[in-house]
């Protein structure tokens, strides 16, 4: 068995015992103590950062514009540009533009303030016609006379009437009704005019009808000479290349010829001329004569 332990030792136990509970508390104060006073710091430090404005911005960081889309009108350019046209405005544009036509004009009850046809005088006006091209004519009249109320296109009337592209656009000089284009809806607007006002002003640009076809057979003479003149460089290049072609064709078959008529000398006896005491070896294939001296 083992022995009690004496009064002395338990004493001591006691002793490191407790010296070790107090080390163990001083050590846990301390750790409190130092975690209390980073949070302190680090709070001010925080505070410090927030109430400081920021020197530097982030690499990563970017403005931010706001925009509001639904205000956007796509260029087709690669830019959005901000619309200032109100709702009115762009629908009046949108009209001009299209030439929206109402079909069914109100009407007065006295029939001498309705419009009638310059014609035949009578009530049932074409919309289009009186609306666009402020002319009252009427569907029947409109048939009938083709050659007056007929609609000819932007390229009819510049080819005919050699009329230019501002002139055509100028809505008060020439009235134009715009329509899609019906081969491709994609495509610029299809402009048509009356034929009567494009002729009575190609007139007056013209001086008359003789002066318009004159100015027009002379067009149609440069035309035909530029023509001419293409086809003649055409004609002389190809010429040209053609003659350096027989060239080379003919030099090329005359080497061939000489090459085939090449053929090595085959000399005959050596013949003493008399005159001069040379001696003459002749080829026997094709009869040309050498001098050659005989040891």
């Amino acid at each position: 068995m083992s022995q009690p332990l004496s009064e002395e030792v338990l004493q001591r136990i006691a002793e490191n015992k407790a010296k070790a509970l107090a080390k163990l508390a001083a050590k846990r104060k301390l750790e409190q103590t130092t975690e209390t006073s980073d949070a302190t710091d680090s709070n001010k430090a925080s505070n410090d950062e927030d109430s400081r404005p920021s020197k530097r911005r982030a690499r990563w960081s970017k403005p931010i514009f706001e925009y509001d889309l639904s205000q956007m009108v796509d260029t087709r350019g690669g830019f959005l540009a901000e619309d200032d046209e109100s709702e009115d405005d762009k629908k009046k544009k949108f009209d001009e533009k299209t030439h929206v036509v109402e079909l069914n004009p109100p009407r007065s009850i006295d029939p001498s303030q309705n419009p009638k046809c310059v014609e035949c005088n009578s009530l049932d006006i074409d919309p289009h016609f009186n609306q666009i091209f402020k002319i009252n004519i009427c569907g029947a009249c409109k048939e009938k006379y083709p050659d007056k109320y007929s609609l000819i296109t932007k390229t009819e009337a510049k080819e005919d009437y050699l009329l230019t592209d501002p002139e055509l656009r100028d809505q008060d000089l020439l009235p134009h009704w715009s329509k899609p284009n019906p081969r491709k809806s994609t495509w610029n607007n299809m402009m048509l005019y009356v034929r009567y006002m494009v002729e009575e002003y190609a007139f007056e640009k013209w001086g008359g009808s003789d002066a318009l076809d004159a100015e027009y057979e002379k067009r149609e003479q440069q035309k035909k000479e530029k023509k001419d003149k293409q086809f003649k460089e055409k004609l002389k290049a190809h010429a040209f290349e053609f003659n350096v072609d027989l060239r080379r064709r003919t030099m090329t078959s005359t080497w061939e010829k000489r090459r085939d008529k090449a053929h090595e000398h085959e000399y005959g006896d050596p013949v003493q001329d008399p005159d001069t005491g040379n001696s003459i070896q002749t080829c026997q294939i094709c009869g040309i004569e050498v001098e050659t001296e005989v040891f």
